[in-house]
């Protein structure tokens, strides 16, 4: 157990109790167990210790498709970087939202100044979608992310995810679950990989994630 690591276990595990129709789970971990420790580092690891906020915005052709996706995205993300960047304070979603309902948008230095934020990680969503064809699943997104830091109004951190899809290598059909279970999986996969920019990860926990096959 000590080779694979307990985050690679759990998530190889959790794979196959969430997901009944997976199929070649004890190949997957075995395949994981035998791989060697490698860590990532974080793309940006300016959040440590910092009062932050995260918002997702849509852009306009999905604002209404998917205005609620991008808002659960960004709590999924906080969470994540609530869990795994250390001494990091990240600010409920509830205020995040609150505020943006209550206002005219204007920009994230903005919204992060209202709330006290020390920086504000922004999530730009410009692609959104959850099928492959009517009758199968496979999620893909496309995003564009932005640190800003509130007191100077600077961007700090800038990266694009493009064509980002769930499952990588395969579709699931329709028919095997319903349409909300499988937008929270690809939820959160996706929040995954925007808070991966954010603090140092496990090689093998992608690989894992993309060897998935339905």
């Amino acid at each position: 157990m000590h080779a694979f690591g307990l985050g690679g276990f759990r998530l190889a595990a959790l794979a196959c109790v969430a997901l009944p129709a997976l199929t070649g789970c004890s190949t997957l971990l075995t395949a994981a167990y035998l791989l060697r420790p490698a860590d990532v580092p974080a793309e940006f690891n300016g959040l440590r210790g910092k009062h932050v906020a995260v918002a997702c915005r849509p852009i306009v052709e999905l604002e209404f498709s998917d205005a609620g996706s991008a808002r659960e995205l960004a709590g999924l993300v906080g969470s994540q970087l609530q869990s795994n960047v250390r001494r990091t304070r990240i600010i409920g979603q509830h205020e995040v939202a609150r505020w943006i309902d209550e206002n005219a948008w204007v920009d994230y230095p903005t919204l992060g100044k209202a709330l006290d934020a020390d920086l504000v990680v922004g999530v730009d969503l410009e692609q959104f979608r959850l099928h492959e064809g009517s009758t199968l699943y496979r999620g893909r997104a496309t995003a564009r992310i932005r640190v800003f830091d509130v007191a100077t109004k600077d961007l700090v951190f800038e990266k694009r995810i493009d064509d980002f899809a769930f499952p990588a290598n395969s579709a699931i059909p329709a028919t095997d679950r319903s349409e909300s279970e499988f937008r929270g999986m690809f939820l959160q996969m996706l929040s995954q990989k925007v808070s991966r920019c954010f603090h140092a990860y496990e090689s093998r926990e992608v690989f894992a994630e993309d060897s998935l096959t339905f």
